[in-house]
């Protein structure tokens, strides 16, 4: 991965489990330049979120900057026709609460940094303001921050040298029948950004879901003995513990979807069958928040990339790589 191109990176989370790993790849990674950490809401509110984000900086040691982004999003939560939270029924195993995403994230320190004082969509806008080269971003919570600094200033879309999302699903989804969480929760958002002419490569369930992490991967990453290492494999081992209980025992492995945007922004072939498509998102009625391709037999132009798998083998090796040390 060394000989990889090392990029300036902002990273967009709502710091739950799998970002937690997220950001742990990017910090420990040489190929990035991590300039900022931008929060919001989506997988708990954003004060909780900026809370564990601060916290994995501070147990990693890394001095990175982070910004307290949107606690809602842009408009979906103005109507009361349109689903905002998904339906969620506690799953309690031998009297403990079973949850993907806790509150706290257990195992990293209470840091004694504080967010930055900007908003993160005014740090958006004044970092790209003020670039003189592009830079990659990569979201992987709602997409309300990024759609509010480009409904304000979509010129700035000419300083993104990539954008990356985590979010959508062809084949699988989770919110709903047609719609993934990240899109699900600001579908408006998303749309604002296609608008920019911005080309995202999107990284859906579809892709996550081939390269999950299973128990076995998990005994591999502790036998690392690095903390990043050990706490990955915590994570992971909390997230299996979950969705065997949810989905059944079979299901003995998890997805650790927003790991797997920030490793495509290192080496981009860790994703498979990447295809251009043309697509828009879903606004309302049993579309909201799908990601929309055109199969028509002649599409209108392709405005995004989107992965429809990964590998495996590739993604755990280079979680081993980046948390070795």
């Amino acid at each position: 991965m060394d000989k990889l191109k090392t990029r300036k990176v902002i990273l967009d989370v709502d710091t739950g489990s799998d970002d937690a790993i997220a950001i742990m790849c990017a910090i420990k990674s040489k190929n990035i330049q991590l300039e900022a950490i931008c929060t919001v809401w989506g997988n708990l509110t954003v004060d909780k979120t900026t809370l564990n984000t601060l916290g994995v900086c501070e147990a990693l040691n890394a001095d990175i900057p982070v910004y307290s982004g949107c606690n809602r999003p842009m408009v979906k939560d103005r109507s009361k026709y349109r689903d905002l939270e998904d339906a969620y029924e506690p799953l309690i195993v031998d009297g403990k609460e079973l949850k993907i995403h806790y509150d706290r994230l257990e195992g990293i320190p209470e840091s004694k940094r504080k967010a930055e004082s900007r908003h993160a969509v005014r740090f958006y806008y004044d970092y790209l303001t003020a670039a003189t080269e592009p830079v990659t971003l990569i979201a992987v919570g709602p997409l309300t921050n990024l759609g509010f600094l480009f409904r304000l200033a979509p010129h700035l879309a000419s300083k993104v040298e990539q954008l990356i999302i985590m979010g959508g699903g062809v084949d699988i989804t989770n919110c709903s029948r047609a719609g993934e969480a990240n899109i699900w929760h600001d579908p408006e958002a998303f749309h604002i950004i296609l608008d920019t002419g911005i080309h995202p490569l999107l990284v859906p369930l579809d892709a996550t879901h081939a390269a999950g992490l299973n128990l076995d991967d998990c005994e591999k990453l502790e036998g690392l003995n690095t903390f990043a290492a050990r706490f990955t494999a915590r994570l992971a081992r909390q997230r299996i513990e979950y969705e065997s209980a949810r989905f059944g025992e079979d299901h003995n492995w998890s997805a650790i979807h927003d790991a797997l945007a920030v490793c495509a922004s290192i080496d981009e072939t860790v994703l498979e069958n990447v295809e251009e498509v043309a697509c828009r998102a879903g606004l309302s009625g049993s579309a909201d928040g799908e990601v929309l391709i055109d199969r028509r037999e002649v599409p209108e132009k392709a405005n995004a990339s989107i992965a429809l798998s990964a590998n495996k083998e590739k993604f755990l090796a280079m979680l081993c790589q980046l948390f070795a040390d």
